[in-house]
Order: structure tokens, then C-alpha cells, then sequence
């Protein structure tokens, strides 16, 4: 594209940069993250959340958190791009505080956030958190997702609850043999 003269856009920057965390292309990565910056897209949302997704997919949660907050306006994937990242590093606990954050900003989480955080519980083992989190799961409305159950159904079981990971099975609408 670029050698017949097309401009990328922000949506071809988000495809390049994830297939870069997808290969865990960190050289790639840092080349597309100087043409971002030449051609001024970093203060865009999608761009800025595939960057900060790359880098955290090639382990610099660090920088991958710098890019996200040097962005001039933040939303739910930007949050979810954080919390992702820490999930994937095993930055447990710093999930659990960025979700807190997330909420005290005025974000609403979505399932995408919810699997991670209760995740993230069930690698801590912290039952009344991931409690405290599922009871807003159902406040939100996606405590029945199929992803959001088998985490509950994780979370309750390493935490030794097995009759709620029990419980939480069998109230799931749309179970599956993975499941």
C-alpha cells in the first residue's frame, strides 16, 4: 500500500500492529510506532490501543501503559487494552486495580472485562473479589456469557467453592462441551 502511494488509515494501523502483537513483532512494531507518530495518529483510540496492545503482547506492559496514557481521550477498549495487558503478564493484582480504576473513571465494563478481571481472580484465589465482580457481572448483564462462565466456573473452583462453580454451570443458557 504504501509503496503505490496509499496513506494508511487508522484501521490498517490497527490491523498492522495487531498482527505484529500476533507474531510478537517487536521490531516491526517500533517501526509502525514511527509512523504513527510522523503521520500524527497518536492521539487516535484505535491506533493507540493496537500499539499498547502490541507492546504488551511482546511483554513491555510498561510502555504499552505510557501509550495508553498519553492518549488525550480514553474508552472502554483502552481500559480493556490495559487490563488485558496485565492479564497476559500476570500482572494479576494489577488488573484487579485498573478495573477499579476503570469504573472510578465512569467506564462501563463489558464481558471482555469481566472474563479478564474474574480471570485474573481466579490466579489470586480472591474469592470475595471475584464474588464482589460477578455480582456486577449480573448488574451488567453478562454473567450468562459462555466465556464469563467458564472463568466464574475457574475462579470458584481454584478458590475451593466448588458447589458455586456448580451453580454457575448450571444457570449458563448456552452451555457447550468445552464448558
Amino acid at each position: 500500500m504504501h509503496e503505490i502511494g496509499f496513506r494508511l488509515d487508522e484501521f490498517t494501523l490497527g490491523s498492522i500492529l495487531r498482527g505484529c502483537a500476533g507474531l510478537k513483532a517487536l521490531i516491526p512494531g517500533k517501526q509502525f510506532h514511527c509512523y504513527i507518530m510522523k503521520s500524527g495518529f497518536d492521539g487516535n483510540l484505535v491506533v493507540g490501543s493496537s500499539l499498547a496492545h502490541m507492546y504488551m503482547k511482546c511483554g513491555f506492559v510498561e510502555k504499552g501503559e505510557r501509550v495508553i496514557k498519553g492518549m488525550p481521550v480514553h474508552n472502554v477498549v483502552a481500559c480493556n487494552t490495559l487490563i488485558a495487558g496485565g492479564a497476559q503478564n500476570g500482572c494479576s493484582e494489577e488488573v484487579v486495580d485498573q478495573y477499579n480504576l476503570m469504573k472510578i473513571a465512569g467506564f462501563r465494563p463489558d464481558k471482555i472485562t469481566f472474563v479478564t478481571v474474574i480471570s485474573s481472580c481466579s490466579e489470586l484465589a480472591t474469592l470475595g473479589q471475584g464474588q464482589q465482580i460477578h455480582a456486577e457481572a449480573i448488574k451488567f448483564g453478562v454473567a450468562s456469557v459462555v466465556s464469563m462462565v467458564s472463568s466464574l466456573i475457574s475462579m470458584y473452583s481454584r478458590c475451593g467453592c466448588l458447589e458455586d462453580s456448580i451453580t454457575a454451570f448450571l444457570k449458563c443458557e448456552d452451555a457447550d462441551v468445552v464448558l
